[in-house]
């Protein structure tokens, strides 16, 4: 199948921007090759209004929140799996210089409008949601191998314009930009959460994902050599389950790697190539793809071909 627009890479920047394609009419193949090393793997999903130990509101939370959890349900209802639920936060300080920070950043009107409850424990956050992934990546992927639009595997065909939603593979093809990989791991064992729609957050997360399980994440590690799951990654994770849940998880463990990219203003990086406008990008989501992604997608394909509705700061002609 040709097609005007051929999509290389189907994480999660691809798989939305291919449904944004979908629903807007614009035609469009995919290839990919599979996940082996994809930030995806690594990721919780999780969207939390406030980022980091500074608690800085998160860049367009409070704007797009509403409409990307509808564009979830929506997807729900089209894959016929569940993939979005609504969580608590507990965003829990991890010594006393951080808890009197979250004092004092609490009291700005722009934090504290996510500020649900507030004790020696830490701050219990409202809004946040968490995506499963891995069922959306999987649910779009036989959806579209149905229908002919995806081919796995290194791909070949004619098409108009290209865009790369490969992550980290991307600096391959665009080296001028800025990119800051690091390798990021997380851990899933046997846990017997107290509240199954809680998440506590350190800086790292613990999160319930069905009865009796729960994964630990991420490690970020800038010096890094492969694409694997490290014995002092485990380490590392397994002694965040002890903090924010009591105990390490218990066996039998899964432990996942893969490779992320951000820039250094931390935004994402999408739009057409200003030296060569057939060919576009759309990475450096990292942790926040779950918000970013289904938005700038849908921004994309409204002006399609254009790329001038997409949030400047994530444009990638920045650079």
């Amino acid at each position: 199948m040709d097609a005007p627009l051929l999509i290389i890479g189907q994480g999660l920047a691809g798989s939305m921007l291919g449904w944004a394609c979908e629903q807007a009419g614009v035609a469009f193949r995919i290839v990919d090759r599979g996940h082996d090393t994809a930030a995806s793997r690594v990721g919780a999903g999780l969207v939390s209004p406030l980022t980091g130990r500074r608690l800085v509101p998160t860049w367009r939370f409070a704007e797009w929140r509403d409409e990307v959890v509808a564009i979830y349900r929506e997807l729900e209802r089209e894959l016929g799996v569940p993939l979005l639920r609504e969580v608590r936060l507990h965003r829990i300080p991890r010594d006393e210089a951080e808890r009197r920070r979250f004092d004092e950043r609490g009291r700005l009107p722009e934090v504290a409008a996510w500020i649900e409850t507030a004790d020696a424990l830490g701050l219990g956050l409202r809004g946040a949601f968490q995506v499963d992934t891995g069922a959306l990546i999987a649910g779009l992927r036989a959806r579209w191998l149905e229908r002919g639009w995806l081919e796995e595997g290194e791909g070949s065909g004619d098409a108009t314009r290209t865009v790369w939603c490969t992550g980290a593979e991307a600096g391959d093809v665009f080296p001028d930009i800025p990119w800051e990989p690091s390798l990021g791991q997380v851990l899933e064992g046997d846990f017997a959460a107290p509240d199954a729609d809680v998440v506590r957050n350190d800086g790292q997360w613990l999160l319930p994902v069905s009865v009796g399980r729960a994964r630990v994440g991420a490690t970020f590690e800038r010096e890094y050599s492969g694409v694997q799951p490290t014995a002092a990654g485990r380490a590392e994770l397994q002694a965040a389950a002890q903090r924010l849940g009591g105990r390490p998880l218990g066996e039998p463990l899964v432990a996942q790697a893969g490779l992320r990219v951000t820039v250094p203003d931390r935004r994402p990086v999408v739009g057409w190539d200003p030296n060569q406008p057939t060919r576009g990008i759309f990475a450096g989501l990292a942790a926040k793809g779950t918000l970013w992604a289904p938005m700038l997608a849908r921004q994309w394909v409204k002006g399609w071909p254009s790329d001038e509705n997409i949030e400047p700061e994530a444009r990638v002609g920045r650079f």
